[in-house]
């Protein structure tokens, strides 16, 4: 099925899937016999919306970016350096007093240090910036992809989380939070913490505590609770974003000069 090709390609890069082996088969939905109205809100879906910036996000999302770069996590060991873009890390992780290596470990979770990349959602650039977010930190849309303004940008927004989670005393738990807002956004990490308070383990710490809440947030008696402001969330993209780019930042500690 090419379907299944395309979205294997995405995954593996090191397929050919350009030799045709039939001529263009058909597809079809299928649903539930007793759902007649679902059969015809499909339907009418794809009728309208092929030509659609929804239609065209989800072949992006499913079809066309590739979810496992080849693009090596460090340039060179031996001459201790990450990417090209160091200089730059260092230069604007200095202003908050953090690791460069821990905002090189997230460009690389982000781009993969590819400053054209553009999302299904629309993220562009190093650190993947929105552009109502990079509108609302006084960054123009033209310069996104501009790598020096894109991680400055990203400081700026990161540096700003870290104001709203003041609160958490231990730096390292409270860069997990903030990580965490920076991958789902802020309304989702405080719906967690909101359910972590609630069911009474530790609002400041993340693993165990409020990562669990993030991960339940795609559950209806969590995502419904009064407690929660911005409804339903799978939390595991988040969950996985933290722990995967905490892993990578270990790996550059032990290999990586600071």
């Amino acid at each position: 099925d090419n379907n299944i090709a395309r979205l294997n390609k995405t995954y593996y890069n090191n397929i050919d899937i350009k030799l045709n082996i039939s001529f263009p088969q058909r597809s079809a939905w299928a649903v539930r016999t007793n759902e007649p109205e679902l059969a015809k809100a499909v339907d009418k879906w794809a009728e309208n919306n092929t030509k659609s910036p929804k239609y065209k996000e989800i072949l992006k999302r499913y079809f066309e970016l590739s979810k496992n770069s080849p693009i090596p996590e460090v340039l060179s060991i031996k001459k201790g350096q990450i990417s090209v873009y160091d200089p730059l890390f260092k230069k604007y992780a200095k202003e908050q007093g953090w690791d460069w290596r821990l905002i090189a470990a997230q460009a690389y979770h982000e781009s993969r240090f590819d400053t054209s990349v553009v999302s299904w959602a629309g993220a562009k650039g190093l650190m993947q910036i929105m552009p109502r977010t990079a509108r609302s930190n006084g960054l123009a849309d033209k310069d996104i992809q501009n790598p020096e303004k894109n991680i400055a940008t990203a400081i700026k927004i990161m540096a700003s989380l870290d104001r709203s989670f003041s609160t958490i005393e231990d730096p390292q738990e409270r860069m997990k939070f903030i990580l965490a807002s920076y991958n789902s956004g802020i309304g989702h990490v405080l719906d967690a913490i909101a359910l972590t308070k609630k069911y009474g383990k530790d609002p400041q710490k993340w693993d165990g505590n409020v990562a669990e809440y993030i991960l339940l947030k795609s559950n209806p008696e969590y995502f419904n609770d009064e407690v929660c402001k911005f409804g339903y969330f799978r939390g595991r993209e988040t969950y996985s974003y933290v722990n995967k780019v905490l892993k990578l930042y270990e790996y550059y500690k032990s290999k990586i000069k600071a």
